[in-house]
């Protein structure tokens, strides 16, 4: 199952495709980013507990997350690999760094310890 969300999270980030959305800045999103924020926090939250508060915030999280992951594929294209790569690293330590802000310690821990278990791909 930890698989499965980490799978999930890597799939969101990478097949983003760009969606319409109301106006920047006035806080609505489309459907499919809900739903894609909305299937991230629930993964994250079976393996850490979260409280009401918590889980409101870690969806925030994931939608301002996906929201700036978009922003950055439209700005970004045709620029270099490496200048891609360096925005997209600062974007993953902002939410890294959010999430680690929102969690209690030994969330933290299982969150960390979830992270270091996952597998992206498996060699045959």
């Amino acid at each position: 199952m930890k698989n499965f969300f980490l799978a999930t999270c890597f799939a969101a980030g990478v097949s983003i495709a760009p969606v319409a959305m109301a106006g920047p800045g006035d806080g609505s999103y489309s459907k499919a980013m809900m739903t894609r924020a909305t299937t991230l926090t629930r993964a994250l939250a079976q393996h850490i507990p979260f409280n009401e508060a918590q889980y409101l915030a870690v969806k925030q999280l994931h939608l301002d997350m996906l929201t700036e992951r978009r922003d950055l594929e439209i700005l970004l294209n045709g620029a270099s690999a490496a200048e891609r790569d360096s925005r997209l690293a600062m974007a993953q330590m902002r939410y890294e760094n959010g999430l680690a802000d929102l969690l209690r310690p030994q969330q933290l821990l299982a969150y960390q310890a979830l992270r270091t278990n996952f597998t992206a791909h498996r060699l045959k």
